[in-house]
């Protein structure tokens, strides 16, 4: 693939070199389009926050190969973007700082960095409360402070591991619209680590599920329906009980192997 994520043949071994390594992924292929919204389902430690991880450029892997648009990832860069499912904003900055962190270390005009600030913060929703500290905020506004950092860079690949995972479920169904609003006005690819059925296929235009640990891919699923999605048509509710069927498996092997940890 030219453009977009591009990962060929992964390993990925936490504590190689140790007593005890831990296989979190192995000999996973993968790729990622220009445009494409790809949300990676699976049991707990399948590997699925290590690949982005190693997407972010803030982990190595053990083998194989990962490249954006033909060029090796082996640090972090703007134009990779992760947002954590814990927002990870500075305590110390205001909304309005936190949002422009990335533009400060940039640099560039401090009139044009406001202006896209100010422009971002209205774009998901926080205008007006530039001024606050985030234990001020909701949880569903630290996300939304989070993202609208991450897409301060212009982001071409936006990585997301479990963004929504503490929200109520209004809340998370808001900031889901919010970001299919974001996505499809920025153009970005988006890989998305969710254990949510039901946000999968909400978002996904393809859904990838990992086996149980190491973590290789079971089956992918491609979704057609336009956005807004009725998760309680006959289709939508047949792709469910099919990732259902498909991750029983998986998580049954996942609980078998704690328990003999």
């Amino acid at each position: 693939m030219a453009l977009g994520l591009s990962i060929t043949n992964l390993t990925k071994v936490w504590n190689a070199d140790g007593p005890a390594p831990v296989p979190a992924v192995n000999s996973l292929s993968l790729n990622v389009a220009r445009g494409e919204f790809v949300v990676l389902l699976g049991p707990s430690g399948c590997g699925k926050s290590s690949l982005l991880y190693i997407a972010a450029g803030l982990e190595q892997a053990t083998s194989g190969t990962i490249t954006f648009d033909g060029l090796a990832i082996t640090e972090p860069a703007p134009e990779r973007s992760l947002i954590f499912q814990e927002a990870a904003l500075f305590p110390w900055l205001s909304v309005r700082d936190n949002v422009g962190f990335g533009l400060s270390i940039r640099g560039g005009q401090p009139q044009e960095r406001a202006e896209r600030v100010d422009a971002l913060m209205k774009r998901v929703g926080l205008g007006g409360i530039g001024d606050r500290r985030p234990e001020q905020l909701s949880g569903g506004m630290r996300q939304r402070v989070a993202l609208a950092r991450a897409l301060a860079m212009n982001p071409e690949l936006l990585l997301m591991d479990e963004p929504f995972a503490a929200l109520d479920i209004q809340t998370r169904a808001r900031m889901q619209e919010h970001l299919l609003e974001i996505w499809k006005s920025s153009g970005a690819s988006v890989m998305l680590v969710t254990h949510s059925i039901d946000e999968a296929l909400a978002l996904a235009d393809r859904i990838v599920v990992f086996t149980a640990r190491p973590g290789q891919i079971k089956a992918e699923l491609h979704i057609d329906a336009p956005r807004p999605r009725d998760l309680r048509s006959p289709e939508m509710i047949e792709l469910g009980r099919e990732c259902e069927a498909l991750l029983a498996e998986e998580v049954t092997k996942a609980f078998a192997e704690q328990e003999l940890l």
